[in-house]
């Protein structure tokens, strides 16, 4: 428990520091432990000092709370500091749902910066620049992780704090929360930064927005007869190799099909984030104008003009019949069906 206006060190420098660590705790995203003391009082003088703790164990800081202007330190259970090391490399403070209370707030005017060289700020302040540089940065980390480059996370996190005047654990809780919104969306998310859930309200949707392109990015790949092709012979539940051309393998061929045509269904106008918000943003299948079965290994896919964005609905009625309808039919089948 801290009490408002006493913060550990007897002079300004010393309180100074300590209410920049508490609001970095307040941001969460960094480790931080303590120790449980049974102070000693003197009656005589008044005075308090250090008495009882254990020195063995130490305490994970889960989050801070404030209530009846008094902050309170959250604790975990406790951790052998024999193995303090290995735990550091997950134990992460959460960050608070709500503003930074007042007690904690830097109260200099003179425009100089914390004992971590980071100005004072809030938790719920990041801006749409912020957001937006942390998942550029997590979206290079996964392409890197992809391709088997090695990365340093830290040097990211370095980067952006850099860049931005935040400290680096901010940045790093900010990245497991992309890994979180991933996770909740059955995606990849990048191993080393655990999903933390606490995304915090005014945070949340336009990190989400800024994720749209990431979440099309990972979505896994639609499976439908013009992708595989007719695999005669094939046992239920038997293992089978499937070979696809390598015009399909091109992870930018969707992205630049919506990018043109948008991603909305040609056929039937059926836009999935306009009925199911953000949960749809991003979800499309596209469609092949010509046939798989009927392009030849030389061909070179032009995504802009030989897929079409479709709903799975549309997509799955062009295909079924041997012979693959044409868009123009199937627009020309629901024009006959509800015209009256």
């Amino acid at each position: 428990m801290l009490a408002k206006e006493r913060f550990s060190g007897r002079t300004h420098s010393g309180r100074n520091e300590r209410k920049a660590h508490l609001r970095a705790l307040w941001a969460g995203g960094i480790p931080a432990y303590t120790v449980i003391v049974t102070p000693k009082f003197d009656k005589t003088t008044n005075a308090r000092s250090i008495g009882v703790f254990s020195p063995d164990v130490v305490f994970p800081i889960l989050r801070l709370v404030e209530e009846d202007e008094l902050i309170f330190a959250v604790l975990g259970a406790a951790v052998s500091v024999d193995v303090l090391p290995d735990h550091m490399q997950s134990h992460r403070a959460e960050a608070s749902a709500v503003p930074l209370p007042q007690a904690l707030a830097d109260s200099r005017s003179d425009g100089s910066t914390d004992a971590e060289g980071k100005t004072a700020r809030s938790q719920i302040d990041w801006t749409d620049e912020e957001l937006q540089a942390s998942v550029a940065s997590y979206a290079e980390m996964m392409r890197l992780d992809a391709a088997g480059t090695p990365y340093v996370k830290a040097h990211y996190y370095r980067q952006l704090a850099k860049e931005f005047d935040r400290v680096e654990g901010a940045f790093e809780r900010r990245m497991q929360n992309i890994s979180y919104l991933l996770d909740s969306r059955g995606l990849t998310w990048l191993q080393g930064l655990k999903p933390q859930e606490n995304v915090g309200a005014n945070v949340e949707p336009r990190l989400v927005e800024f994720l749209g392109e990431l979440f099309t990015e990972l979505a896994p790949p639609q499976t439908f007869p013009e992708d595989i092709g007719d695999l005669p012979g094939v046992i239920e539940g038997a293992k089978k190799q499937i070979v696809v051309n390598a015009y399909e393998r091109d992870s930018t061929a969707k992205l630049r099909c919506i990018k043109r045509w948008d991603c909305v269904c040609f056929v039937c106008k059926f836009d999935f984030h306009a009925v199911y918000g953000d949960l749809g943003k991003g979800f499309i299948h596209v469609h092949h104008l010509k046939p798989i079965h009927t392009i030849g290994e030389e061909y070179v896919l032009d995504p802009e003009n030989d897929l079409r964005p479709v709903c799975p609905n549309c997509h799955a009625m062009l295909h079924r019949k041997k012979d693959v309808l044409s868009i123009e039919e199937l627009v020309g089948l629901l024009k006959l069906r509800f015209s009256y």
